[in-house]
């Protein structure tokens, strides 16, 4: 049986945690820079992030706000491949936590397996993916549930001069041991690059959120998230570059309680191998 003890961190993440918008990275989802053969062998990479952050709401409530910085690796590791000229598919590992320098009821840790599979058509990308997740209450110390995802895509790019715009639409189910986490979740995002030169862009990736809870104390509770910020990256190789980003984020909800705002400033470092 899982420990009482868990019980308000756990429903801390679900109802006041910081947003879902990490698990949705629109370069995720943007069109490879070069056509793989459907012939040729699977390639193992590494994809990952480091970014040290500070925000003004490290509880991610509306009451009791506190200003703390936090530092957040995040490392992929995949498999890809094409089925097909047009069909591709990607097995991935990824290991994720937000570590705080004060506030520790907010530390989190993430880990989670997934399989993803990706029809080009016209050049639109429509994907049907698969997470097999588990949330842990401290940087891996205890787990506090695990959860099932399902969800389906659809992406693209529009390039416009030296602007690239990458919308994404995406709509989730989870399945969960733990009912107040079993929710559906709806995505749009656009992710907007501007060329300044070969090494320096300037990046915005706004987003709305929509969350229906579906089960346990959650059950009826409805949520959305507005996500707005404007960055500027360089590029230190095609594989390698630095964004630093101001973020401000608004949470609503029909429970008062769950309704939160917060401004989170900070470079993040990119990089695959």
């Amino acid at each position: 049986m899982r420990r009482t003890g868990l019980l308000l961190p756990i429903f801390g993440l679900l109802g006041a945690g910081p947003s879902g918008a990490a698990d949705v990275d629109p370069t995720e989802f943007k069109a490879s820079t070069a056509a793989v053969p459907y012939i040729s062998a699977p390639a193992w990479s590494v994809v990952g992030s480091i970014s040290p952050t500070f925000t003004d709401n490290a509880l991610f409530t509306r009451d009791n706000r506190k200003s703390d910085i936090y530092y957040e690796p995040d490392v992929s590791v995949r498999l890809d491949g094409n089925l097909t000229n047009d069909l591709s598919y990607r097995l991935y590992a990824r290991s994720q936590y937000e570590a705080f320098s004060r506030e520790k009821d907010s530390n989190f840790a993430v880990a989670r397996v997934g399989a993803r599979l990706t029809e080009n058509w016209d050049g639109w990308r429509f994907s049907a993916i698969y997470e097999n997740r588990y949330d842990f209450d401290g940087i891996y110390r205890d787990l506090a549930f695990t959860s099932h995802d399902v969800m389906g895509s659809v992406a693209r790019d529009f390039r416009v001069s030296n602007a690239t715009f990458s919308p994404l639409l995406l709509l989730t189910y989870r399945f969960s041991d733990l009912a107040e986490a079993r929710r559906w979740r709806f995505d749009a995002v656009l992710g907007i690059e501007v060329k300044l030169d070969p090494r320096w862009s300037i990046v915005s990736t706004p987003l709305f959120e929509a969350y229906w809870f579906t089960d346990g104390l959650n059950t009826g509770r409805r949520d959305q998230l507005y996500s707005a910020d404007v960055g500027l990256k360089y590029n230190f190789a095609s594989n390698v570059s630095l964004t630093t980003t101001v973020l401000y984020e608004a949470r609503t909800s029909n429970v008062p309680l769950r309704r939160y705002r917060d401004v989170r400033i900070g470079p993040r470092l990119d990089f695959a191998f």
